[in-house]
């Protein structure tokens, strides 16, 4: 037992939290920007995270980011190239802006790396986006994602530069 908790600690650390699995088939829900999910493609992954995308972050009724877009490029599964979610800011002329967060989705030999970027949202929001990719990847399907404590109230799309800690 201890031995397995150190062996999630250092992936944990690593950022890989998704690979971490229990005994019980119950996977952990990544809180890092790299998610790695085995037994799926990047397919499967991207359709569901994007539908969760527009649902809860663009949802006009309530949205999480309020001066973004979202698009997407999807590689042909027979590439193995990568499939991309871009969110980009909204630009006056209603074109798209710098990009603010990306998602990539790698296949891998057993699974599907996901990352989620942080390229100019502000450092809570940011941290609350990729929590919401994580477990989303996981099959989630809540728009409040995992519990987390500092969740509440990260609204509003405040663009800046990266904030690294």
């Amino acid at each position: 037992m201890v031995l397995k908790l150190l062996k999630c600690a250092a992936l944990a650390a690593a950022g890989v939290l998704g690979a971490c699995g229990s005994g019980g088939g119950d996977a952990p829900v990544s809180q890092g920007p790299v998610t790695i999910v085995k037994g799926s493609n990047p397919t499967q992954l991207f359709s569901h995270i994007s539908k969760q995308i527009r649902t809860c972050w663009l949802n006009p009724r309530d949205p999480v980011l309020t001066k973004h877009v979202f698009r997407a490029e999807a590689a042909a599964s027979t590439t193995g190239g990568v499939t991309k979610i871009i969110i980009s800011e909204s630009a006056d002329d209603q074109k798209r802006g710098l990009k603010a967060f990306t998602i990539d989705f790698n296949q891998l030999s057993d699974g599907t790396r996901i990352n989620a970027q942080n390229h100019r949202l502000q450092y809570g929001l940011s941290q609350k986006l990729i929590s919401d990719v994580g477990y989303w990847s996981q099959g989630g399907v809540s728009c409040d994602g995992p519990e987390t404590e500092s969740s509440s109230d990260l609204r509003g799309s405040v663009s800046g530069p990266r904030v690294s800690r």
